[in-house]
């Protein structure tokens, strides 16, 4: 490990891989689009809870579900991150849409990967019984 420059500080540090940058704001992001889904619903007047708590409690088991999704399609995307190059390609779209990770855009894919996995659930049918929608919205 690197040691400082300078005699008088013996400190060693630590270095982390960039992917633990990008999951750390990934994770974030997805903090964050659960905290806001959580006060909407305490907000709400129709909702059946009343705290953001009481939401993440009667929805811990949804939550972990969609989170897990998540962080495989993440895992999925740092490791092939020309993968919708070859998807829309597929189906006949030329074109590069490869996506480079980077710490925005893993923010980014940690805060609104929820609602794409919402999107995807709607548009194809074996998801709608694997992916649990949240209550209380």
């Amino acid at each position: 490990m690197p040691r400082s420059r300078h005699a008088s500080h013996n400190v060693e540090y630590m270095h982390l891989p960039e992917s633990s940058h990008y999951w750390a704001l990934f994770v974030a992001g997805h903090g964050l689009h659960v905290l806001k889904r959580a006060s909407l619903s305490a907000q709400s007047t129709l909702s059946g809870t009343k705290t953001r708590g009481e939401w993440v409690r009667t929805n811990a088991l949804n939550l972990t579900i969609r989170f897990f999704v998540n962080a495989a399609a993440f895992s999925y995307w740092l490791a092939h991150p020309n993968a919708a190059t070859h998807a829309i390609g597929s189906v006949g779209i030329p074109g590069n849409f490869t996506l480079e990770p980077g710490h925005a855009t893993a923010a980014m894919f940690g805060l609104s990967g929820d609602s794409l996995v919402d999107w995807a659930a709607a548009k194809i049918p074996f998801l709608q019984k694997e992916i649990p929608v949240l209550k209380a919205e």
